[in-house]
């Protein structure tokens, strides 16, 4: 487990350093690829796994992370919002407000939850009644997405699927990257909460979507996630791209909330958008590469 741990510990620290430029890809490509390879080659039979029958999943990223590596039966309950699979499973509530008597009735021996996106108090009293609570990492970039998608899959003995999947992701985003012939990088306004206002910061994967778009996110310089932010600094930041993220409060009628400010780029030139959180914030390598597709379509015209 300590090798494990190290090589782990060493290809996180690779992902956060190495990053392609402007105009090429294969530094990031060959980072990903390492992910791959170490699923392929350091760990093929899964043997720091044990054989879990009875899985709790506690975030929509968890569950759908689980379904790409083929694990659908062994998953006996979900979250509200959780994608749902092909086998009936119990709902044992939100993420923020997991039913934690209802998880312990069910017996489970592995429950998964997320860092930043789960209750920590719940996460905590389920450890202390004895369950094993497997946390997975709050990931600010694609590496790191692939990073905590091998990383889970070696606990649930998957570790190979794992890895033909990254590259099988990486390939996808760098197909789209290649296509994409705008270098403008023009400038992006997320946002991901209306009342109040919220976008993403540097410390959101969502960076990586305009990385793999070349575009840029208007507010990389804020060291936050999901900083608040307010109408006058969007507006003096003047982002020739707007993208509504569907979640929480944000309906289709913030276009139409945006299109007072006609001094923005953004809405001068008719470039607001409306994407699903579903397609784009939930962060498994398959459904980022799917995310990159979507928002390379909807910017570009790229299919």
């Amino acid at each position: 487990m300590k090798i494990y741990n190290n090589i782990t510990a060493a290809l996180k620290s690779l992902s956060r350093n190495l990053f392609f430029t402007r105009r090429r890809f294969c530094v990031r490509k060959l980072c990903v690829y390492i992910f791959a390879i170490s699923a392929l080659f350091l760990f093929p039979d899964g043997s720091f796994a044990k054989d879990y029958k009875r899985i709790v999943s506690l975030a929509p990223s968890i569950t759908q992370s689980l379904y790409d590596l083929g694990i659908d039966l062994e998953i006996a309950a979900i979250t509200v919002y959780c994608p749902k699979g092909n086998a009936p499973k119990e709902n044992i509530g939100t993420l923020l407000e997991p039913d934690l008597e209802k998880i312990a009735s069910l017996r489970p021996d592995l429950i998964i939850s997320t860092k930043d996106g789960n209750n920590k108090a719940a996460v905590e009293k389920l450890k202390r009644m004895g369950f094993y609570v497997y946390v997975v990492d709050t990931a600010a970039n694609f590496a790191e997405i692939c990073s905590n998608f091998y990383n889970l899959a070696q606990v649930v003995g998957k570790s190979k699927k794992a890895g033909e999947i990254v590259a099988a992701a990486t390939t996808e985003i760098e197909n789209v990257f290649n296509k994409i012939q705008n270098n403008n990088y023009d400038r992006v306004f997320w946002e991901v909460g209306a009342k109040p206002l919220y976008s993403a910061g540097s410390l959101s994967f969502v960076n990586d979507y305009n990385r793999f778009t070349k575009t840029e996110n208007i507010y990389k310089d804020v060291k936050m996630r999901y900083p608040p932010v307010d109408i006058e600094d969007v507006s003096a930041r003047n982002p020739d791209i707007i993208i509504l993220v569907n979640m929480g409060d944000i309906t289709s009628s913030q276009k139409d909330f945006w299109k007072k400010y006609k001094n923005i780029n953004a809405v001068k030139n008719g470039r607001i958008y409306m994407t699903d959180a579903n397609d784009i914030f939930t962060p498994t390598p398959l459904t980022f590469a799917k995310g990159v597709k979507i928002l390379a379509e909807i910017l570009w015209d790229i299919k």
